[in-house]
């Protein structure tokens, strides 16, 4: 069993200024540091969580087939099989499952783990499987593609109206909007109103100036719960920045891990 990322995310759960904001921090001389801690809390809280957060792409490699009728892919938020392959001992690739192949399998992206499911009637093939890697299983995963969006407007109303070209949210969704110049009272965390195609509005904001530039926003996909326990780590390495603190009680909260424990993936996948 071999497990290969294909495709990292393009994107952090966190941008900069989420941290910034947490630590209350408004100079610029720790953000290379912070940017790297962020990268570091992702890994931890992942490991922690045993999923992947932010949309990517995974190759996994089997031996055999199940001898059940499923097979239950890692990392949890599943959303999508680009395919399933095996090579037989003569050295021959056949594809079994993809986008214009699905007769023998089902994906199903609701269980904590997704699975590909056979179909009713049918089996998993019988040729003679290559000794090394024979299946391969190509597949997405994560809770959103995090991707940061460039403001273009800011409405001198109550509440707020964003326009984003073609934005792509819907009403409910969670955004961090930031660095929004003159109507500063948009930026931070909130639950959207979907008005237009191109336009949302901030639920319970209230404009404090007129907008003059500039500004992102990115969609909350990943829980609230995990980025704030992530915001907890980052504290915690940007405060201590030393293995052992001397003259000091060493106290353990454990906020973090209660905030994650909530989304830890307890299954065992077959890869």
């Amino acid at each position: 069993m071999k497990r290969v990322l294909v495709t990292p995310p393009a994107y952090y759960p966190l941008v900069l200024d989420q941290v910034k904001s947490h630590l209350n921090i408004d100079y610029t001389n720790d953000d290379k540091y912070l940017q790297a801690l962020i990268s570091v809390a992702t890994s931890n809280a992942e490991q922690f969580l045993r999923r992947r957060l932010i949309t990517q792409t995974w190759k996994l490699f089997l031996d055999a087939w199940p001898y059940g009728d499923s097979i239950l892919l890692p990392f949890g938020k599943l959303q999508s099989v680009t395919h399933v392959k095996y090579t037989d001992t003569a050295g021959d690739q056949t594809t079994w499952y993809d986008a214009d192949t699905t007769t023998y399998a089902d994906i199903d992206t609701d269980r904590e783990l997704g699975r590909i499911q056979l179909a009713y009637g049918y089996s998993w093939p019988t040729a003679s499987l290559h000794p090394q890697n024979p299946i391969e299983i190509q597949f997405v995963c994560g809770y959103g593609a995090n991707a940061v969006q460039a403001i273009t407007g800011a409405s001198s109303a109550s509440p707020i109206a964003i326009t984003i070209g073609t934005h792509g949210h819907t009403t409910g969704d969670e955004v961090y909007v930031y660095d929004v110049g003159g109507n500063t009272a948009a930026n931070g965390g909130w639950i959207i109103t979907k008005s237009t195609a191109d336009i949302f509005t901030l639920n319970g904001s209230a404009y404090n100036a007129a907008y003059t530039s500039g500004g992102s926003c990115i969609k909350q996909s990943v829980p609230l719960a995990i980025i704030q326990a992530m915001l907890l780590m980052i504290g915690d390495m940007h405060e201590n920045r030393e293995d052992i603190l001397v003259g000091q009680t060493s106290v353990n909260l454990r906020a973090a891990e209660s905030l994650l424990m909530p989304y830890r993936i307890h299954e065992q996948a077959d890869g």
